[in-house]
């Protein structure tokens, strides 16, 4: 099989970057953290709902972990 491609360090600032000056960059930055950081594919990214992320007092839900993007 083959490997995936990984963006580099570089890119990956250059992404959030170009992200950061665009339309709805809120979204847009946590669909590719998500790829990038928790290695979601895209269609497990659309079907998240909000109790996927978090409970029912509004907090992160168990299941996802805080993760710092690296700087």
């Amino acid at each position: 099989m083959k490997q995936a491609k990984v963006l580099t360090d570089a890119e990956m600032k250059r992404l959030m970057a170009v992200i950061a000056n665009g339309r709805h960059a809120g979204r847009n930055r946590l669909a590719v953290m998500l790829s990038h950081l928790a290695g979601l594919r895209v269609g497990e990214i659309a079907a998240l709902t909000m109790g996927d992320v978090v409970d029912s007092e509004g907090r992160r839900a168990a299941a996802w972990p805080r993760v710092r993007a690296r700087r």
